[in-house]
């Protein structure tokens, strides 16, 4: 796979994620997430708070936190989608002058993941019809 960005293109070989962790706190705010909405698979949630973190203007912290909760490969986590999603995060660390390797590509992505649950658990979601909502705005 080569993964084209803004500035230049990446080879799947240069980098490796293998897999995607979230901390004991999300992994509850999953639970509660998959409770209201109805959604069964973690990785869809995952997915949309992924993509709701890399929406901010900053990037997320990168804290010494165990990440002990939900476990799953990169390829459950992102799915047919894999090459989008690196592009995401990819351009995400290259707006924000942050290098590109594979430690940092493991580092944000799971920090994006975490934020990104915790910004979807803070809008209060009672349905999935409330996530599509989400979309719009």
């Amino acid at each position: 796979m080569v993964v084209k960005y803004r500035k230049g293109t990446f080879s799947k070989m240069e980098f490796n994620i293998d897999i995607v962790k979230t901390t004991t706190n999300a992994k509850n705010i999953l639970g509660r997430i998959k409770g209201r909405t109805g959604i069964q698979n973690w990785n869809t949630i995952c997915r949309w708070g992924f993509c709701h973190s890399l929406k901010q203007n900053t990037l997320p912290r990168l804290v010494d936190e165990k990440f002990d909760g939900v476990e799953m490969t990169y390829e459950t986590f992102s799915g047919k989608y894999s090459d989008i999603y690196i592009a995401l995060l990819i351009n995400n660390l290259k707006t924000h002058n942050t290098s590109i390797n594979s430690t940092n590509l493991n580092r944000y992505l799971r920090a994006h993941v975490n934020r990104g649950v915790n910004i979807l658990y803070s809008f209060k979601l009672k349905n999935i019809a409330n996530i599509f909502s989400l979309i719009n705005n």
